[in-house]
């Protein structure tokens, strides 16, 4: 595909090059709209029709990562694989057009586009009656006094939940169910889940494990150096984008490995260590009075024991630190030989 052809399908569906997915489906429901044939009576409507659906499958395409190879690796192949989307892309546009336009909101074209929209717009709706309803959600959980709590709540989200007076929402409950088995199959909705998964396994599990912070990165690193070369040699993961496989897989299958070393572990070990809380100056130092300093939820232990290991020190929950001198340790080796922390109690 030449940038020619790119640069004509970005300007029929009136959209920038750099356009992220849910930017190509928005500006594709505006136009559809506006062109099948069943809408629009000019003469060359439907042709109008089928350049916009080729425009948009071809940019979904390609968006999406759905060509297995690209044109720096094999530009006969890409462009072997292009035609054959470009001719797809026609064929079913073609027979979209020769439909009524309610018949085409039922095809899996329109509704894959649709589905974000329709969940977006259902959810909001559920909210904003749920708002109106806090009245009695209050008197359901606290009676009188839950009452008048859920009448503030109405009354201060007023122009949230007005929004359904002027806004036309069209309910379609079994097809919301629909848009949202479709939208939990993207690429955006899998990263929406496992980006906050991982950093959630990352921070319980993987920062549980006795290892150094350069020893994480080194199998970080190699991990995605595994994964390039085996989707360059065995070609085992190219029909997934690049996105899915840096920010999604490789992470997920680095805290995996810490997660059954943690979960798996056995023979427990009790350290009991003395400790003092780390203090921090804030203001400046220059004057007497000027600043102070502030106890933190980072503590020292004797002998600066675990010193390379930083989150074995740190602690959210200051207020189980206060007036203690002692915390206690419960270490247990892994399945995979690393050492873990278990668990931790401070006592006077």
């Amino acid at each position: 595909m030449t940038q020619e052809t790119l640069d004509s399908y970005c300007q029929i569906l009136g959209i920038s090059e750099n356009a992220s997915i849910e930017d190509i489906k928005r500006a594709y429901r505006q136009k559809a709209k506006l062109l099948h044939p069943d809408k629009n009576k000019n003469s060359d409507a439907h042709e109008q029709f089928i350049l916009l659906n080729e425009a948009y499958d071809c940019l979904l395409s390609i968006k999406s990562g759905a060509q297995t190879v690209t044109i720096e690796s094999d530009p006969y192949s890409y462009e072997d694989w292009f035609r054959q989307t470009q001719e797809e892309a026609r064929q079913r546009a073609r027979e979209y057009a020769q439909m009524r336009y309610e018949e085409y909101k039922k095809t899996d074209q329109y509704k894959k586009s649709q589905a974000a929209k329709m969940v977006v717009e259902h959810l909001y709706f559920i909210s904003c009656v749920a708002l109106m309803l806090s009245p009695l959600w209050g008197i359901l959980f606290n009676g009188g006094l839950g009452f008048f709590a859920g009448i503030l709540i109405t009354f201060v989200t007023v122009q949230y939940w007005a929004g359904i007076f002027r806004e036309k929402i069209e309910l379609d409950f079994p097809a919301f169910f629909e848009s949202i088995l479709i939208v939990v199959k993207t690429r955006t909705f899998r990263l929406f889940v496992l980006i906050p998964l991982n950093i959630y396994l990352f921070v319980r599990f993987t920062l549980n494990t006795q290892v150094t912070l350069l020893t994480l990165g080194l199998i970080f690193l190699s991990l995605h150096l595994l994964i390039f070369l085996a989707s360059k040699k065995l070609a085992i993961l190219k029909p997934v984008s690049w996105s899915i496989i840096f920010l999604a897989l490789v992470p997920t299958l680095f805290n995996l490995f810490f997660l059954f070393n943690f979960i798996f572990s056995s023979n427990p070990t009790i350290e009991k260590y003395s400790f003092v809380h780390k203090t921090e100056w804030y203001g400046s130092r220059r004057r007497h009075n000027s600043g102070s300093y502030q106890k933190t939820s980072y503590i020292d232990l004797e002998n600066n024991k675990y010193e390379e290991y930083p989150w074995f020190r740190m602690f959210l929950d200051f207020e189980a630190m206060q007036y203690k001198s002692e915390i206690t340790y419960t270490f247990e080796d892994g399945l995979f030989g690393l050492r873990v922390l278990k668990g931790f109690e401070f006592t006077k």
